[in-house]
């Protein structure tokens, strides 16, 4: 007589009460290291998160592998539902400090119309500008949405990356009348945006649309550069920033 087998099928949170032969997991009792696959779909009584639910067979079936099929029957098959694995992105711009705060992340992988909410504070390897991966997204909770159960779901093994940007910062400065168009960095005094009491060195030379005396002429950058100095250069950024110059007239 054909063996009876019962089946463990596995999977991960996706809302829907599908058991479906492709998350077959294994059987019971195969004889002699032959193997068979599972074809169609049965069904279980809840979407939710838990393990041994009874699967309904609906249009399960038993198909070769390197055993035949028709020497087995399906007795009864089971499904674990698993927790969803969420992946999160996230940025900020450069505020010397290492956290990623949840209002500046983004959860992904989630069943499409569920929603959860996040809180908490992760931390970053680095306050520097940059890319970074958060382990399992340390120190940030998930709590039920609109739609979603947080217990179907998990950071644990997710991907979480985050990056933060370069500061935007702002150039001014005056000199007096030299009938050139030149801006150059010992005339651009000012840095705005700076984080805390943060200093960088500005090194080049920008140029303004004509040489003659006006307030806040537009500086195009040129070859202004930035350099450390108690900051570093590389979490801020020139492009984006107001910068002026203002010419005042020459005393004779």
């Amino acid at each position: 007589n054909q063996r009876p087998l019962n089946a463990t099928l596995s999977r991960q949170y996706d809302g829907t009460t599908t058991s479906a032969g492709s998350d077959l997991s294994s059987f019971d009792a195969l004889q002699g290291g032959e193997t068979l696959t599972l074809s169609g779909s049965g069904t279980v009584g809840d979407a939710n998160v838990a393990n041994g639910q009874a699967v309904t067979l609906g249009t399960l079936a038993l198909v070769d592998g390197t055993g035949l099929a028709s020497n087995y029957s399906l007795n009864s098959a089971g499904l674990n539902i698993t927790e969803r694995v969420l992946n999160s992105s996230g940025s900020k711009t450069y505020d010397a400090n290492t956290d990623a705060l949840a209002a500046d992340i983004t959860l992904s992988n989630l069943v499409s119309g569920e929603s959860l909410n996040h809180s908490g504070t992760a931390t970053i390897s680095s306050a520097n500008a940059g890319s970074y991966t958060i382990t399992n997204l340390a120190g940030i909770t998930i709590a039920d949405g609109s739609g979603g159960t947080a217990s179907n779901y998990t950071l644990t093994g997710g991907t979480h990356n985050f990056t933060v940007n370069p500061k935007v910062i702002s150039l001014s400065g005056t000199r007096l009348y030299d009938a050139t168009t030149d801006a150059v960095a010992s005339d651009l005094t000012t840095i705005s945006g700076l984080v805390g009491s943060e200093t960088l060195n500005l090194s080049g030379t920008g140029s303004v649309t004509n040489a003659n005396v006006a307030s806040n002429k537009t500086v195009t950058l040129g070859t202004l550069a930035l350099a450390d100095d108690t900051g570093l250069a590389a979490n801020y950024t020139l492009s984006g920033g107001t910068h002026q110059l203002t010419v005042n007239q020459r005393p004779l």
